[in-house]
């Protein structure tokens, strides 16, 4: 979700991505927990959204990624204040929304945008994090599920397990920020129409991506220290919504961890 990452792409992923062409799930019903890839996975952290509202001892709606008391972060190309409010849960689903409208912080910041930004309670360095979702198909909004360095942890920790800009639809950034790798991954399905699996496996031996449970990407760098697993919808400044776009949805089916027993 840092944008401070320099791109590269194996050939792996681009064979991966142009055999990969998967219909969307047509049910929005949390599958089963079934484990990722490998053997010995043990699942450690798991939100079904079946409730009414944030389940406030999992998720806290800021982070230290973020600058402004942890809500807005301007300098990193985001228009939005994230707020607890737009994150809402109903029938099995968190829709994260992004809604224009006038903002000012206590810092007193203006913000046109806001949105919503979750960051897990559960922290964790090596595993494998999944998220189910439909992204948004108007332009300008910047969804992702990443993890991000833990309370005490002085140095930089990222991984995306993937990142998708809604004014570039045919591609997914998918980044381990510990070497500045990004494999940009064209699915062969557009991420609006349907819900999908995303997911990554930090391991002490690399990182590897997965969509849909097929792993498209990999880099021998791993994480460096622990993380919090967060999900958030920006609002892009460079590529800013259209003047008569006034809202867009993220919607998450579920957001499941696993950790090897």
């Amino acid at each position: 979700m840092n944008r401070r990452t320099a791109f590269a792409i194996g050939a792996a992923a681009v064979v991966a991505a142009a055999a990969l062409s998967i219909p969307a799930l047509a049910h929005r019903t949390a599958p089963e927990a079934a484990p990722p890839p490998g053997n010995g996975w043990v699942l450690a952290f798991s939100d079904d959204f079946s409730g009414t509202t944030v389940d406030s001892a999992q998720w806290t709606d800021r982070s230290s990624a973020e600058a402004d008391d942890g809500h807005g972060n301007k300098d990193n190309d985001q228009l939005e204040w994230n707020q607890a409010a737009n994150c809402t849960v109903s029938g099995g689903e968190l829709d994260l929304t992004a809604r224009r409208e006038a903002f000012t912080a206590p810092s007193g910041t203006t913000y046109d945008w806001t949105s919503c930004l979750l960051s897990s309670s559960y922290a964790f360095q090596y595993g494998y994090v999944e998220e189910r979702a439909v992204l948004p198909a108007q332009q300008g909004f910047w969804p992702a599920l990443w993890t991000w360095q833990a309370q005490g942890v002085e140095v930089p920790v990222e991984t995306d397990a993937y990142e998708f800009y809604s004014s570039n639809p045919h591609e997914l950034d998918l980044t381990q920020h510990s070497d500045g790798y990004t494999c940009r991954w064209r699915p062969g399905f557009d991420p609006a129409a349907g819900w999908h699996t995303y997911g990554v496996a930090i391991e002490p031996t690399g990182t590897v991506w997965y969509v849909d449970g097929v792993a498209v990407c990999r880099t021998g760098a791993t994480s460096t220290g622990m993380t919090n697993i967060i999900t958030n919808l920006a609002v892009h400044a460079p590529q800013p919504p259209a003047a008569t776009v006034t809202t867009a949805v993220k919607r998450v089916d579920y957001i499941r961890a696993w950790q090897r027993s």
